[in-house]
């Protein structure tokens, strides 16, 4: 049996799949098997990972349902007692799986291993780092105020965690992830590898372009997990509200359609994280950036304003304030 179990959900992912395979087959650690889980791909990529001269490789297809049943399809097929979800269009250094398995067994209390994530664009170019927050050991509360494993193609977790939870609740899509997380976290300890190992692609066409959506699953999230956190829960909440409302503010200028709207559906946003969060008005410097990116993208539009925003730097200033 393989110590390592790889779940990839691909959709129409024709075009980025053999980079993700090849990222994988690359890995030091070697004892892995992967699962591919074509979820009604109306392109080739089902065929493309038959192709792939990999005996550790397997294709699973079922008609469209999302990312969400397609890693529960696949962690239902898995054999391995460490499972990993990995995006069809995203990919890891070459010591990513063997740090990851190395922090579990150096960590028997740790149910997951996660490292750091670098945000690339469709031509493989950095758009931006992640966070990179040092956040071990107990972290639920945490992670309640800021989802810090960003995606799902970050963390590698125990088999016997994920049997005790559950796997991802397809009601709360697209936040299904950090809803798993958190209930990881209530279970037992994360554990960092302080690398930036994870190359997350950021497109437009992904599921957390959609904000609306994501807004309501986020709160739905939130409204499931509070409860967990005793008497601070009300104060808990409007920080966790203040901070992913601030997160969506910034996400909202880059995702969703390319018009003058982007301002508006940013400032709407940005509105709401300072009526949860009124500390916000002391980081004068990070509202003074977002009001301009808002109000120059609403006056140019997002195609001229682009090239401005692109090299003045700001926008690393937001994702990391």
């Amino acid at each position: 049996m393989p110590k390592v179990s790889v779940i990839i959900p691909a959709y129409n992912a024709a075009a980025t799949l053999p980079e993700t395979l090849a990222a994988l087959r690359s890995q030091t650690w070697t004892d892995w098997e992967a699962i591919v889980v074509d979820d009604g791909s109306t392109d080739q990529t089902g065929e493309i990972a038959l192709q792939t001269a990999d005996p550790r490789i397997r294709v699973l297809r079922q008609p469209n349902g999302g990312q969400a049943i397609a890693r529960n399809c696949g962690l239902v097929a898995a054999r391995g007692s460490l499972i990993a979800f990995l995006d069809a269009d995203d990919w890891w250094t070459a010591t990513a799986l063997a740090d990851r398995v190395a922090a579990l067994e150096d960590n028997p209390a740790a149910v997951l291993a996660y490292s750091w994530t670098d945000y690339v664009d469709d031509d493989n170019q950095l758009r931006h780092p992640g966070f990179r927050d040092r956040h071990q050991g107990q972290v639920f509360t945490a992670l309640l105020l800021n989802n810090f494993i960003e995606n799902g193609s970050n963390p590698l977790i125990r088999r016997s965690a994920l049997e005790q939870v559950g796997g991802f609740q397809t009601e709360l899509i697209p936040a299904e992830d950090w809803d798993l997380w958190l209930r990881l976290a209530g279970l037992g300890e994360f554990v960092l590898i302080p690398e930036a190992q994870v190359r997350y692609r950021v497109s437009d066409r992904s599921s957390s372009a959609n904000l609306r959506r994501l807004e309501r699953a986020c709160n739905a999230v939130l409204e499931r997990h509070l409860a967990q956190s005793g008497p601070r829960s009300q104060a808990l909440g409007r920080s966790a509200r203040s901070r992913f409302y601030k997160g969506l503010a910034c996400k909202a200028l880059t995702a969703g359609p390319r018009d003058r709207g982007r301002g508006w559906r940013s400032a709407r946003l940005l509105l709401l994280a300072l009526w949860f969060g009124p500390h916000l008005w002391r980081e004068w410097r990070f509202l003074a950036i977002l009001s301009g990116k808002i109000g120059l993208t609403i006056l140019l539009g997002p195609t001229r304003f682009d090239r401005l925003w692109s090299r003045s730097g700001a926008s690393k200033f937001l994702i990391r304030s």
